[in-house]
């Protein structure tokens, strides 16, 4: 916000600490930055490769416990919205080029552990491809469950597990939702949610 502000622009996103990031998304999917509604993907990205970058650089890996749940929550997040810009799988590693690049010589760490990202990053990425397939085949099938049960909701036992298990987003399993003319629970998911936050933070 600082920079914003000395560099007398309207937004944290179009500052050199992050319009980089912006202007590469640009030449990878083709696709022109806005900074309105449409540039939401490409904000996202950015924000989320800068956070990778130092979380893995500090030693925390991709995992389903505690701060490695994070990073991967953090990491399908900026992977789905790079298919909402119809960015090729895996995409997220060569971003982290930018982000050595603005800061390695503040915080070299980042620097030093660029191979070591880049691995982490990209072997992610593509463990996600194969589990977003999955994940759609599932909820194809639960789809069409609750459609043959006359039913117009489903369960937020469901939509967690598509959330949790394969990396769905809420909003994303909403609109697959509304396509088949269906709703989700979404008192049911928050239930789930609360319980695996409690999970995590015991961990």
């Amino acid at each position: 916000r600082t920079c914003a502000v000395l560099q007398n622009l309207d937004s944290n996103y179009e500052t050199d600490l992050f319009f980089p990031i912006i202007a590469k998304l640009e030449k990878l999917s083709k696709k022109k930055y806005y900074p309105d509604h449409r540039g939401i993907s490409f904000r996202v990205i950015a924000d989320h490769i800068r956070a990778l970058t130092f979380c893995i650089a500090d030693g925390v890996i991709p995992s389903n416990e505690g701060r490695g749940y994070v990073v991967r929550r953090i990491l399908r997040r900026a992977a789905r919205h790079g298919k909402l810009l119809n960015l090729p799988t895996p995409f997220l590693y060569q971003l982290s080029d930018m982000v050595v690049e603005m800061l390695g010589n503040y915080y070299p760490e980042i620097k030093a552990k660029k191979k070591h990202m880049d691995l982490v990053i990209k072997s992610e990425e593509e463990n996600f491809e194969k589990t977003l397939d999955i994940g759609l085949e599932l909820f194809e099938k639960v789809a069409s469950l609750v459609i043959k049960q006359g039913k117009k909701v489903i369960p937020g036992e469901e939509v967690f597990k598509l959330y949790d298990t394969y990396g769905f987003p809420l909003d994303l399993t909403q609109v697959m939702a509304k396509e088949k003319n269906l709703e989700i629970d979404s008192v049911g998911f928050e239930t789930q949610l609360q319980a695996q936050r409690e999970r995590s933070q015991q961990a």
